[in-house]
């Protein structure tokens, strides 16, 4: 490449050099207008010739002419835009805004959406282990005061009583009076229907009085001779009765109460009799769609027996201590 330079530099020289030759100074003689231009087309055959090696010289090189890339003026400093990039360099292509701007906003949801959601969890989550705790420690003191024999009597001033003699404690204790009451000795599930105190039976003092519940404990005194599912079955009819005409009340079935074992022993009411008779009324009571409040559990000793805290001496009826702890328990019960 740098011997065609040189070689065409020699022949431009060379040309320029027939051309004044050809033309002359003032102390050679004039020539011909037609020798001037004979000279003139030599010379101008001759820079062509030479310029034709010149290319030919070109051809045979292994490299190609490369093609110089334009330099732009350096004494003018290419002016910067606004983004950093000078006017000169390739444009970088834009960020593409909006398509970062969604991302970011869905990012943003998917988030808010996570934090809701392990929000409401925890709160779920604390809800239930409150709401467990709560139920957990109410339970507990329900049992604290069932045992301890507590209860309020406010709790029962709108509450009606039907049993035997040992309902009638309640009153003759000053527990309640006498209009929340009916109680006689010796009444059973099949008197109950029928017996009256004071111009009234069970039934018709109820639909008087249109309690807010109705706690009904009998089958002590029939349990020898009347036949656990008779008596099953007169309560049922008690039930439905009292049901007819206090439709708002709220009906409990009461289990009857153990016997001590010497009680037991004698033969004649045994807890054998008290667990089946209990067995059916609880039946009974969840077909009939009522409360079944299990006392008999609640006065037992460690031996299965009537426990001598709540005992009387004929080992059937209460102590006052048995009479605490009865009304402790419906009040925990229903509550």
């Amino acid at each position: 490449m740098r011997r065609s330079g040189i070689c065409a530099v020699c022949a431009i020289i060379t040309a320029v050099m027939i051309c004044a030759s050809s033309c002359g100074g003032s102390d050679k003689p004039q020539e011909t207008s037609e020798t001037k231009k004979t000279a003139v087309t030599a010379s101008a055959e001759a820079s062509q010739n030479i310029i034709s090696g010149f290319i030919d010289l070109s051809d045979d090189d292994d490299t190609a002419p490369v093609t110089e890339p334009e330099i732009e003026d350096a004494s003018e400093p290419a002016e910067e835009s606004s983004s950093g990039i000078t006017d000169g360099s390739p444009a970088l292509p834009e960020t593409a805004a909006p398509e970062t701007e969604a991302v970011t906003e869905t990012t943003t949801a998917v988030t808010e959406e996570t934090t809701v959601q392990n929000s409401a969890e925890t709160t779920a989550q604390t809800t239930v282990q409150t709401t467990a705790e709560t139920t957990a420690d109410t339970a507990a003191e329900t049992t604290a005061a069932a045992s301890s024999g507590s209860y309020d009597p406010s709790f029962f001033a709108n509450d009606y009583f039907i049993g035997d003699s040992i309902y009638t404690g309640l009153t003759g204790y000053g527990y309640f009076p006498d209009s929340q009451v009916f109680a006689k000795i010796g009444l059973n599930p099949q008197s109950a229907r029928t017996a009256e105190l004071k111009g009234m039976t069970a039934v018709s003092k109820a639909q008087g009085l249109q309690p807010a519940r109705i706690y009904i404990m009998l089958g002590s005194n029939g349990l020898a001779y009347m036949g656990n599912a008779n008596m099953t079955n007169n309560m049922k009819l008690l039930v439905e009765d009292l049901k007819a005409v206090c439709p708002d009340s709220t009906v409990c079935v009461v289990s009857i109460p153990p016997v001590t074992k010497a009680h037991n022993d004698a033969g004649q009411e045994t807890m054998d009799m008290v667990n089946d008779y209990n067995s059916r009324l609880k039946t009974m009571a969840s077909e009939a769609g009522v409360t079944y409040l299990d006392l008999c559990s609640q006065l037992l000793n460690e031996d299965g027996y009537f426990s001598k805290t709540y005992a009387e001496a004929d080992g059937l009826h209460f102590l006052g201590a048995a009479y605490k702890r009865m009304l402790s328990f419906f009040q925990s019960s229903v509550s």
